[in-house]
């Protein structure tokens, strides 16, 4: 599988990461340790976590930790921390604060049971609060060596690029990745508040910004909560979000038209989904939850299916 650099983290970087829904909450897999293990024999060496995945009975972080630790594999992985973002008792009341970061960064460590967080993200953003507070706070934790890069989710690209500037300005760290929304389809309702998507034809600015910083993109919602996947069913309850936020006849268009191109390959829907990210003309990280060693390996096989760039814009609908 094709792996890049991202600035400061130690390892190349898988191009797909794996994701951490099943690792917490309803969608908890019953064998953990065993789903990691099969993800990461399928050759998936980096890991998704955040500090607010979590369920009455622990956390995606602490679950990552263990097996991390149990397996003595912490020098063969990448590890991706998130925090600041809103919490119990409130989870309308925003917590990116510059006092957050440390204590957030603190709280996912001391659970994994590690020293450093490879990669570390701002869960959400809070434009009241001023790019450089956030950017000096975030640094020093560079400097102490609790994270050995950070970066950004759900930011506007205006204010990322502001961090970018201010951080090289300053002789600080600056962000070494964004992670927002982005898949073949567009985002037509955001799933929950505070997100960001860099879909459609509304953000082209964004991703020519993208492209001319070859800035990297992990993209969450790879396949769009289900709605990019073979088991999709708008009829049935369990896709109700996936409809609100991904339903559209042109969204439907551009699902036909990957399965159509995935018949041609050879390959499944899913596949086609994910080379389509990967094929984007700015460096791109797939985080895409396998649930078993199978989903694993296919995820492996799509980061190999190339994309023309004729097929690239037959799928987005542009020829």
């Amino acid at each position: 599988m094709d792996k890049k650099m991202i600035d400061g983290v130690p390892l190349p970087v898988p191009s797909v990461i794996q994701g951490a829904t099943p690792l917490f909450g309803q969608t908890l897999v019953e064998e953990p340790h065993r789903l990691l293990d099969d993800v990461f024999s399928a050759g998936i060496n980096a890991f998704d976590s955040g500090l607010t995945y979590a369920d009455e009975n622990g956390s995606c972080d602490e679950r990552l930790g263990k097996w991390v630790t149990t397996r003595g594999v912490r020098d063969d992985v990448t590890i991706i921390g998130k925090g600041c973002h809103p919490g119990p008792p409130d989870w309308s009341a925003s917590r990116v604060l510059p006092e957050n970061v440390s204590k957030d960064i603190s709280i996912s460590c001391n659970r994994m049971g590690v020293d450093q967080i490879d990669l570390w993200l701002f869960h959400r953003d809070d434009e009241r609060v001023p790019v450089p507070e956030l950017v000096d706070a975030v640094s020093l934790e560079v400097s102490k060596g609790t994270i050995c890069a950070w970066g950004v989710s759900n930011w506007s690209f205006t204010r990322l690029e502001e961090a970018v500037n201010y951080a090289q300005e300053n002789d600080l760290t600056p962000p070494s990745a964004t992670s927002p929304h982005f898949s073949l389809v567009d985002q037509i309702d955001a799933p929950w508040p505070g997100v960001t998507t860099i879909t459609g034809g509304n953000h082209s600015d964004e991703r020519d910004w993208f492209a001319q910083n070859q800035m990297p993109v992990l993209a969450w919602s790879s396949l769009a909560s289900g709605f990019l996947t073979s088991s999709y069913d708008p009829n049935l309850s369990t896709f109700s979000e996936t409809v609100r936020c991904y339903g559209s006849t042109e969204n439907m268009n551009r699902r036909e038209r990957a399965i159509s191109l995935a018949a041609e390959k050879g390959c499944g829907l899913e596949q086609v989904s994910v080379a389509y990210i990967l094929a984007a003309p700015f460096p791109t990280f797939a985080t895409c939850a396998a649930r078993t060693l199978s989903e694993a390996e296919k995820n492996v096989e799509a980061s190999g299916i190339v994309l023309t760039s004729d097929e690239y814009s037959w799928l987005q609908g542009s020829q």
